[in-house]
This record gives structure tokens, C-alpha cells and sequence, in this order.
């Protein structure tokens, strides 16, 4: 009998190891990926608050960055994750977004109150690959296209779940400003068709989506603002018909060029005098044609914070353990220059296509003094959207957004589309009006 039971016992924990190893080789083989490798960065850090920096090494193409904070709220795991995504013409997240507007601490390392950290977790991504401190293997292998951006970002946003597994399950809210609207609703769509993660929302911040179309209501919205001499309107309309007239034929490169001297054209053609406010002409105004610069938004922050933006190279890269060999935003001319080609070409169809095919909501604000992205002409693709739901949005009455008793903008809200007039704000909504974009952000994360 006593033979017997150990025999048993044996049997017992005999099937017990086999049982593990084989959970071990399923989670081996579940988690293993040959295509990338986490890099997880170590230095001094910034300040006292929990982070996580790292490279994901995309296997012949190059590495990622990637900075992380965990909200400081109870019950962290299951607040939103906000990725934020800015675009080749803009100044890369780490910074802007970041230090620049509601990371935990500002650009003078100073703590920052009202941080988005408190409520939500946030993750800010430099793509493309080539800009921030994202490094490519070579000019090569910058991506060519909006696609294989997106199959970067998904492959990044693959290895932060590697090491962050206990966020899988936070509702994940894919921001992009400027251009980076682009990038974060091709991503929304990688995620959804192929490697079966369902954002909860994707959210456009002054998006770049349709500019040749936008661009053709800057001579009205500038003149209704009293900006541009008399003859300034007919003179910014026939540039922008000449714009729209190169996307048409697909002359997107010479297109790009168009657009990106609109500062210079306002200023010398259109009569403009001390158009230089911080939320308008600086915004795309670029010093020489090989300016990384090229709509303002470095000099913007420059101004805004009063601090020296160099400071990813000076301070931050060795704080966080970056690689001496890494440049921030060294890359940035040639991402530039490869992507004039594909630029100036409208993403609505992205759009309709996740409101048409997909769970994902699609949430927009816009700062009404961002000539780029003017709201007027923003409209004019955003009630025009082809799908089912849109009859429903267009009929939905305008609300009000007061914040601390003020007209902060306006909104019409969907269950699947919104929309958000932002007042006295430009391109950077969350620089220019903190408290209202709180409010919003709280909007469009309450279900």
C-alpha cells in the first residue's frame, strides 16, 4: 500500500513539472517574436515620477522610442492608456507633448500640475521612424508609406504590452495631432484587421487630413478675422486652387511645397500686417526650405514655455540612458522629404472606413485659431463624411462647453462621431487651453 501511494505521489508531481513545462513552452512560444527586441533604457531619470523608457528594435529597419508614465489614479490598469502620435512636420511627443504640454513634468523639469498623468496612463511614441529619438538603420529604411508607419507603431505597441502586460485590458484611446492624425488612424486600422486589438477610440487633434481642401477656406477665415488686406483673400484662394489642382493631378511633392510656404505667401502677398500671432502665421511659417521647423511649432514652444528646446540632447538623453550615438530629431529632413510624396493626400476615406467597419469612435477637437487646420475648412470634409451615422451627427444640436464659467467652444456628440469647437486655442489645444481640454478629454473617455 505504501509502494502504491508513492508511486502515485510520484505520478502526481511527475505531471505536475510536465504540465508546467509545457506552460512555460506555451507562453514561450506565445510570447516570443522574432521581429523585435525591447531595449529598456536606464539612467538617472526626470523627477520622482514611475516611468518606463525604451527602444524597440524593429529587426533590419531600426529603433522606436517609446516613453511611458502609469497614472498616478486608483485602479491604474483599467484607466485609458492615451497614445500620442505628432507627424513628420511636427515636434516629436517626447517633447511636445510631453514636456511641452501635459506630461508630469513641463519643459524646466518643474512638476506639472494637472498633468493628464493624473487621470490617465500616457505613452508617448516618436514616429516616425527618423524623427525624436526613433533611429532608422539607414535613410533606407525610413518607412515610404502611412502603412508601414502603422505596422512600426503596431510592432511598438506590441512590445510595450510585452512589458506592460497588465494594461492590455485599459481602454486604449490612439491621439494624433497635426499630421499625426494620419498615423494614428492607420494604426487604429492595422490593429483592428490584423493584429486583433480594438482601440477604443481614435482622437484628431487639428488633424492634417484633407489639407488642399482645408486650405481652400484659410482666405475666408483669415479675412473674417480681420488678417489679410483687401486683396488678400482672392490672392491666398488662388493658391490654394493651384495646391488643389497639383493633389489633383498627383503632383503631390510640388503640392507640398505649395502648402508649407503659406506663411511666407500670407505675410508677402495677402497684406497681412502683424500677423504673427502665436496661434496663426508662426504656426506655419518655416525660416529656409531646409528648415526641420517647418511649421512653427518649435519656435511656438520656444515661446510659450520660455525654456530651450534643445534640451532632449542636453538633458534628457543622458537622464533617460539614451545611446550616444542618438541624435534627437537628426533624421527629420529625410522623413521630410520622403513623405512630400505621399503628404498632401486626403485620409477621409480612413475615416469613413472606421466609422463604416469598425467598434473604434472617432473623436475630433480643433483649435479655431490654427490657420493650418482652420475650422471652417475642416468642416467642410467632416460634414461631408460618407457613412452610416452621418445624418445622425449632422442633425445632433450644437452644446456648449463652459469651463470655470466661461465659453470654452462647442461640441456635437455622437455615440460614434464627435466634434469640439476649441476657443482661443490653436494647433496645440492642450497648451494653449489646459482646463477646456480636460473637460473634452473626460467627454470622450466617459464611456
Amino acid at each position: 500500500m505504501r509502494k502504491r501511494t508513492v508511486i502515485i505521489l510520484i505520478c502526481a508531481v511527475s505531471a505536475a513539472i510536465v504540465a508546467a513545462g509545457l506552460g512555460v513552452l506555451i507562453w514561450w512560444l506565445v510570447t516570443r517574436d522574432n521581429s523585435y527586441t525591447v531595449i529598456r533604457l536606464s539612467g538617472e531619470g526626470i523627477g520622482d515620477s514611475s516611468y518606463t523608457a525604451a527602444l524597440t528594435r524593429i529587426h533590419d529597419h531600426g529603433d522606436m522610442f517609446w516613453w511611458f508614465y502609469p497614472t498616478v489614479a486608483a485602479s491604474g490598469t483599467s484607466r485609458p492608456l492615451i497614445l500620442w502620435l505628432d507627424g513628420v512636420t511636427g515636434v516629436p511627443p517626447s517633447l511636445s507633448a510631453n514636456l511641452g504640454m501635459f506630461g508630469p513634468y513641463d519643459i524646466n523639469f518643474n512638476k506639472r500640475e494637472n498633468s493628464w498623468v493624473e487621470q490617465y496612463n500616457l505613452l508617448f511614441i516618436d514616429a516616425p521612424l527618423g524623427t525624436g529619438f526613433s533611429t532608422p538603420l539607414s535613410k533606407d529604411e525610413i518607412p515610404k508609406t502611412i502603412e508601414e508607419n502603422a505596422e512600426h507603431l503596431a510592432t511598438t505597441l506590441k512590445s510595450f504590452y510585452s512589458v506592460h502586460g497588465s494594461y492590455r485590458n485599459a481602454p486604449l484611446y490612439i491621439f494624433g495631432q497635426g499630421y499625426g492624425a494620419q498615423l494614428a488612424l492607420a494604426l487604429a486600422i492595422e490593429l483592428q484587421n490584423h493584429r486583433r486589438l480594438n482601440p477604443r477610440g481614435v482622437v484628431i487633434a487639428n488633424g492634417i487630413i484633407s489639407p488642399a481642401l482645408v486650405m481652400s477656406k484659410l482666405g475666408f477665415y483669415l479675412e473674417e478675422l480681420g488678417y489679410i488686406a483687401d486683396n488678400g483673400r482672392p490672392a491666398i484662394e488662388t493658391l490654394a486652387k493651384d495646391v488643389s489642382d497639383l493633389v489633383t493631378a498627383g503632383n503631390y511633392r510640388n503640392a507640398f511645397d505649395e502648402f508649407t510656404s503659406l506663411g511666407e505667401f500670407v505675410n508677402e502677398k495677402a497684406g497681412a500686417i502683424a500677423v504673427n500671432l502665436a496661434y496663426i502665421v508662426e504656426k506655419k511659417t518655416q525660416e529656409t526650405p531646409n528648415s526641420r521647423d517647418y511649421f512653427g511649432q518649435y519656435e511656438y514652444l520656444r515661446q510659450v514655455s520660455k525654456a530651450d528646446v534643445d534640451i532632449m540632447n542636453s538633458v534628457v538623453a543622458s537622464a533617460l540612458g539614451i545611446p550616444p550615438n542618438v541624435t534627437f530629431d537628426a533624421n527629420r529632413d529625410d522623413v521630410i522629404d520622403i513623405f512630400k510624396s505621399t503628404f498632401m493626400i486626403p485620409a477621409t476615406e480612413k475615416i469613413e472606413y472606421i466609422l463604416q467597419n469598425t467598434d473604434v469612435a472617432v473623436s475630433i477637437y480643433n483649435g479655431n485659431l490654427d490657420a493650418v487646420s482652420n475650422t471652417p475648412g475642416q468642416l467642410e470634409w467632416i460634414n461631408n463624411l460618407k457613412w452610416s451615422g452621418q445624418d445622425d451627427f449632422k442633425k445632433t444640436l450644437r452644446g456648449t462647453l463652459i469651463v470655470n464659467s466661461l465659453v470654452e467652444g462647442y461640441f456635437r456628440e455622437t455615440p460614434r462621431l464627435k466634434f469640439y469647437w476649441m476657443n482661443a486655442a490653436g494647433q496645440s489645444v492642450p497648451l494653449d487651453s489646459p482646463s477646456a481640454i480636460n473637460v473634452v478629454l473626460g467627454r470622450i473617455t466617459a464611456n
